[in-house]
């Protein structure tokens, strides 16, 4: 095996550069780009949401002073979260040679785990990486071992996946229904900024013990992000897991919790799936199934639950627009003459495809003299 840091003898692990300067992140992306995948965000915000949406993240590298959210008040967050993943991630803050040594001992008792100072070479970078890349592994290896989630008691999602392995072999060994759903407390970051994290917590466990003394001794329920749950209904088909989501959405927005200032109710929403159980299916094939039918809810109003098979649109059975050479040459034309609003929406995706290419080669030519370590400061 190489010297490589990877997660896995042919994944290799992720990293998060975080810096409103895009000479800083494509310079630490042509750095470790050969080693990782390199995650790039322009700020803290955008940071922020990348940590809540990719659990592969194992290392964040992230500048003090930005915009919108600083380094600062994201390592907060960091330490704060009520996510295991996010909380222990390893946080190396990038400084600036101005920096005084009270200034790093503040970064060291907010909860850094290292820092970086601006210029930086490859090797400081690549040793860092490595170096934290690989305790993040361990971390999340001994979490793993104990299978369940810390705050609630359920399931974590590893354990959920190896119960829905278990699970799903034997209905296709025996032609039996299975049945998943992915369930989120819907606007759940309005509510943790509006009450706090102690209140934010009790509605997590609450909600928790709620579901799961709503399933039946055979399902499964886990807890796979801040507010996300999963639960996994063996013997069940469509109209009977409708019915069990159906129970638990109404048993858990009937809860009240009590601030001592006001009281909240909470909304849960649900994308579910009943997929035909055929060779070839895989477990994660109804967790992407799941979690595509919950955003779809999260991103609507109105009834917050929605059935991936049901509501599956066109484009998701590879049914893709009829755009054709003739369909680009009239986009091309309609983009020159200032009319792209006109171009038909079925054929973006197409456009896209075609562009994307050209429009990478177009960034790399622009950033190719603004990527040497020397511009580092």
């Amino acid at each position: 095996m190489s010297d490589q840091d990877t997660t896995s003898p042919t994944e290799k692990a992720e990293i998060l550069i975080i810096d409103d300067s895009k000479v800083i992140r494509k310079a630490a992306a042509k750095m470790l780009g050969d080693s990782y995948i390199v995650r790039e965000a322009v700020d803290g915000r955008d940071g922020w949401q990348q940590l809540q949406q990719n659990a592969a993240i194992s290392v964040v590298f992230t500048d003090m002073q930005m915009p919108v959210m600083n380094g600062m008040e994201l390592l907060s967050n960091i330490r704060k979260s009520d996510d295991d993943r996010i909380s222990v991630l390893p946080v190396i803050i990038i400084t600036g040679q101005n920096d005084t040594e009270e200034t790093k001992r503040e970064v060291f008792d907010a909860g850094a785990t290292d820092f970086i100072t601006k210029p930086f070479g490859s090797i400081d970078l690549m040793s860092r990486a490595k170096s934290y890349a690989q305790l993040n592994r361990k971390v999340v290896e001994l979490e793993k071992q104990t299978g369940h989630d810390k705050l609630t008691g359920l399931f974590n999602a590893n354990s959920l996946e190896e119960q829905g392995d278990k699970a799903l072999s034997f209905a296709l060994r025996h032609k039996l229904n299975i049945s998943a759903a992915y369930l989120e407390i819907d606007e759940f970051q309005e509510l943790f900024l509006a009450h706090g994290k102690i209140v934010a917590q009790q509605i997590i466990v609450a909600v928790a013990k709620r579901l799961e003394g709503t399933l039946r001794t055979e399902d499964v329920a886990a807890r796979i992000g801040v507010a996300k749950y999963a639960i996994l209904l063996p013997l069940t088909n469509t109209t009977h897991a409708k019915i069990v989501v159906d129970r638990i959405r109404e048993s858990i927005n009937k809860l009240i919790f009590d601030t001592g200032k006001e009281k909240i109710r909470v909304v849960l929403a649900a994308g579910m799936t009943s997929p035909e159980v055929m060779e070839g299916l895989k477990f994660s094939d109804l967790m992407v199934q799941s979690d595509v039918a919950l955003k779809r809810v999260l991103n609507r109003t109105g009834e917050k639950v929605a059935n991936y098979i049901e509501e599956k649109p066109e484009e998701e059975i590879d049914l893709k627009p009829a755009a054709t050479q003739e369909d680009l040459q009239a986009a091309f034309k309609l983009i020159l003459e200032g009319e792209y609003y006109k171009i038909e929406r079925d054929h973006l995706d197409y456009l896209m495809e075609r562009l994307t290419p050209f429009l990478d080669y177009v960034e790399n030519q622009a950033d190719k003299e603004l990527t040497g370590t020397d511009l580092l400061s």
